[in-house]
């Protein structure tokens, strides 16, 4: 019985200490890239210039992908599924294109978890290269959010979003 209370007490603690966490994150990650904006934008105007880079394209080779609208042009969608559990289903759809500068959209996560997030490719002319940088704003729902506390989702982003930024430096540098 007072296996019972504790367990019971740790959950009670730890849902308590999600309330009080949040749910809202952000993530960015940046690099220098030896290339003129120019050659960077050229990587990073479209969906389809992004698939190019994007860490979540090679992990699962048979996603069925489709893009609506005029890609790089705000309204523009992006949509894939995929049963891979790290790529799942989703749409992402361009909000705002300031030429050879930044890319924003939403992003609308499906399956395995329902989300929404703000996402951005900003670009920088900076030490005679340019400066790349990808960002995300999202959330996680009470009461996954505390794991937050244990820094999953930085380990996560800071991982794909490596890939990927190396993924653009290579191919705009070559």
């Amino acid at each position: 019985m007072i296996a019972l209370y504790i367990i019971g007490g740790i959950i009670v603690l730890i849902l308590i200490i999600a309330a009080f966490t949040g749910t809202a994150w952000t993530f960015e990650k940046s690099i220098q890239i030896n290339a003129s904006a120019d050659r960077v934008w050229q990587h990073t105007n479209s969906f389809a210039t992004m698939n190019q880079w994007s860490p979540y394209i090679g992990r699962d080779p048979n996603i069925r992908q489709s893009i609506t609208g005029i890609d790089g042009t705000p309204g523009a969608t992006y949509s894939w599924d995929s049963p891979q559990k790290n790529v799942g289903a989703g749409n992402q759809t361009i909000t705002e294109v300031q030429e050879k500068k930044r890319l924003a959209s939403r992003i609308n996560f499906i399956r395995p978890f329902k989300g929404v997030a703000d996402a951005e490719i900003r670009i920088a002319g900076e030490n005679g290269g340019t400066k790349a940088t990808w960002y995300i704003a999202s959330s996680t729902p009470y009461p996954m959010n505390i794991i937050k506390l244990f820094g999953v989702i930085e380990k996560n982003m800071d991982r794909d979003f490596s890939l990927g930024l190396s993924k653009l430096k290579a191919l705009s540098e070559a």
